[in-house]
């Protein structure tokens, strides 16, 4: 999963920050944010074109399939 972000070092510190959009349907259940999800082909403009940067803040993520190995136990 890429997510869209920005860096930069300030103060000899390393920052970064996750950008967040309006949740999509399978998230929203959760949160009415969630991270700006970005798809693999997505990933060289959203690094090396500034004019496709609105575009992106714009789109609505893909919807995410919930998938894992194992069952989360409850401890109550």
């Amino acid at each position: 999963m890429f997510m869209a972000g920005c860096y930069d070092c300030f103060e000899g510190q390393d920052r970064f920050v996750i950008l967040t959009t309006e949740a999509n349907a399978s998230v929203r259940p959760v949160h009415d944010r969630m991270p700006l999800i970005l798809e693999q082909s997505e990933i060289e403009d959203w690094v090396m074109d500034n004019g496709v940067t609105e575009h992106f803040l714009r789109k609505t993520p893909i919807l995410l399939e919930k998938g894992a190995e194992y069952e989360q136990m409850s401890l109550f």
